[in-house]
């Protein structure tokens, strides 16, 4: 009889989803980032700016640097608007060009950043960056938890 009552205690706690970080955190504020596309040869470097949730989805601005390796001196800036869902424990964010930074660079020329991260703690998330072309991995980071509202 315990040990039915033991197992049965187990299961119904497999069965009730644990919190997870991306229930308890507030993704506001600014955030670096970084990702190094291996097969491109380029770097990826920003700061997005990620407002608070407003019906079930965020907006966000961010400025975005690409420099590579066969031609460091040409480093292009972007500037793109985003919305962020989230999606269970991951936040999926879409991206749109909105100018180009760089002085004769055209803004069609350069495809939005995509990205699917999920939070690791208060201060960073990992996941997935892509355009249309390539993917890799992408980390995000804080230096400050945000402020407790």
């Amino acid at each position: 009889m315990i040990k039915r009552f033991i197992c049965l205690a187990l299961i119904s706690g497999l069965a009730t989803p644990a919190a997870t970080i991306a229930d308890t955190q507030d993704i506001s504020g600014a955030w670096s980032f970084e990702t190094v596309i291996r097969k491109k040869g380029c770097t990826i470097t920003g700061l997005m700016h990620i407002e608070p949730e407003l019906d079930g989805t965020r907006s966000c601005s961010f400025m975005a640097s690409e420099v590579c390796e066969d031609f460091p001196e040409d480093r292009i800036t972007v500037e793109q608007s985003c919305r962020i869902i989230r999606q269970g424990n991951f936040y999926l964010i879409r991206s749109r060009v909105l100018q180009s930074l760089t002085e004769g660079y055209s803004s069609a020329a350069y495809l939005p950043d995509h990205f699917t991260v999920k939070p690791v703690n208060q201060t960073r998330m990992k996941g997935t960056w892509y355009d249309r072309n390539y993917s890799d991995a992408v980390t995000f980071w804080r230096d400050e938890e945000a402020p407790i509202s």
